[in-house]
Parts: structure tokens; C-alpha cells; sequence
């Protein structure tokens, strides 16, 4: 495909990307995160479903990280995942292409077009493969609306032809612990119908992306953790260790979290 070829393109290695997983985003994620929680709406898609095409919305540099998660330890590898990035970034983190990633110019229509294609002859080419997509093409403000977002999903959709998409939310917020912690809200997921709208398409990405973010925003505030389950444990912090001295020194004893 060298004509179709972003500037960056993927180099999926096993290797590199187990190395980029574990000594990279898995350990910084335990260093920076208290814990990863994940709700789950409607079920897993199946490889035979697939292609699977993941948009997500994008509130922090971390974000890339939580795609890598979701593959790994949602998705359990059922997916070969890619991910588009901006060009300037990946040239920074080129490493990132061992674990599927490629770049993207969004300020050059040729170079976006030849992104799109890109993706979209990987994703015909097998039913198990994965393409995750920031419609936003920027990092936001979590709770910024109206939530814009780019048609490159319907774009890529088009090429692809059927295909399972899912919406994926993302928010990381300070609870009760030192450290944050991140929630991830994957699902439900839908078929596109075809023909594609392309208006149509984006219109009803950026809605029910914006309905994901705002009913993961809902149940945080709510502090409604029923239907979350833990996904990955970080580094505890010191409050993991002072509080239970305390209680032991005071007869108090400290109440557990969620």
C-alpha cells in the first residue's frame, strides 16, 4: 500500500508492542493512577463482527494510553488494534508505532485522505482488527459542549463497508485517594447502516459520544459505582498506608472505598 501510505505508518511488532505496553503505559499508568475503572454497556463485539472501529473522546494526553488498555485488558487481544495519531506527536513517540499507531495531518486534506485510506485497507483486509479514533482531533475539556467532532469516522466507514462501531468515554477525576483515577465507559456498540451518510454518520457519532461522556460524567458526580468493575490497581498512595495507622492508634477504623 505505499501509495496509500500516511507519512508515519504502523509497524505492528509483538515484541515492541508488549515491551511499549508493560514498560511504558502499564507502568506509568500504576505510578499515576490510583485505580482504572471500566463499565461495560451491552456486550463485547466478537472478532467475527469486526472490523471494530473504537471513537473516543479526548479530555487528556492519557487517552492514547487508555486505547492500549482497552485492547489489552477489555478486548483481551481479541482485536489487532491500530491507532491514528497526529503526525507531530508520533514523530516524538515513534515507538507507538510498534503497538499499531500512525499518524495523521488534520491541517493537510491530501495527507488526511491518504490517513483514511490507509486505515481503511488494513480494516478490509480482516474481521479481527481494531481502529481507534479521536473524532475530536484534539485534546478538550471533558465537559465542553456542544462535544464537536470530525467525519473522519464516517469517512473511514464508507471504505470499509460494514463494520461494528462503539463509543468509548473516557474522564479521569480526583476522588477520595492522593492519586486520580480513570473511568472508561465502553458501549453499547452499533452496526453503521449503508449506504453511508457521511452527515448522517457524524451526527450520530458525535451524539452518542456525547451521550456516553455525559452518562459517565452523571454517574461519577453520582458517586453510582454499580455498574463499574475494576479494571487495573496503581500505586497506592500514602493515604493507603497513613489512614490504617491511624486506625490502628485510635481505635477508628477507616471506611472502604469503592
Amino acid at each position: 500500500m505505499p501509495h496509500t501510505q500516511p507519512a508515519i505508518p504502523a509497524n505492528k511488532n509483538y515484541l515492541g508492542d508488549l515491551i511499549t505496553y508493560w514498560l511504558l503505559v502499564r507502568s506509568a499508568l500504576w505510578n499515576s493512577f490510583d485505580r482504572v475503572w471500566v463499565q461495560i454497556c451491552g456486550r463485547l463485539p466478537r472478532r467475527a463482527e469486526g472490523p471494530l472501529i473504537c471513537y473516543m473522546n479526548h479530555p487528556s494526553w492519557w487517552d492514547g494510553y487508555m486505547a492500549a488498555v482497552i485492547n489489552r485488558e477489555v478486548l483481551r487481544q481479541r482485536f489487532a488494534g491500530y491507532l491514528m495519531m497526529e503526525e507531530f506527536q508520533l514523530r516524538i513517540y515513534r515507538f507507538m508505532t510498534w503497538s499499531g499507531a500512525f499518524s495523521v495531518d488534520r491541517h493537510n486534506p491530501r495527507e488526511a485522505a491518504r490517513s483514511v485510506e490507509y486505515i481503511s485497507q488494513v480494516l478490509r483486509q480482516r474481521p479481527d482488527q481494531a481502529f481507534y479514533i479521536f473524532p475530536q482531533g484534539e485534546i478538550t475539556p471533558n465537559d465542553r459542549r456542544p462535544l464537536t467532532t470530525y467525519p473522519g469516522v464516517a469517512h473511514v466507514v464508507r471504505r470499509v463497508g460494514a463494520a461494528t462501531l462503539c463509543p468509548i468515554a473516557l474522564r479521569y477525576e480526583f476522588r477520595s485517594e492522593q492519586r486520580p483515577e480513570a473511568f472508561i465507559r465502553f458501549g453499547p456498540c452499533h452496526r453503521a447502516t449503508t449506504p453511508v451518510d457521511i452527515a448522517a454518520l457524524t451526527e450520530e457519532v458525535n451524539a452518542r459520544l456525547t451521550a456516553g461522556a455525559d452518562a459517565l460524567r452523571d454517574a461519577i458526580i453520582a458517586d453510582d459505582m454499580g455498574n463499574f468493575g475494576l479494571l487495573l490497581h496503581g500505586r497506592p498512595g500514602i493515604d493507603r498506608f497513613v489512614d490504617p495507622l491511624f486506625g490502628l492508634l485510635t481505635g477508628q477504623r477507616r471506611e472502604p472505598k469503592s
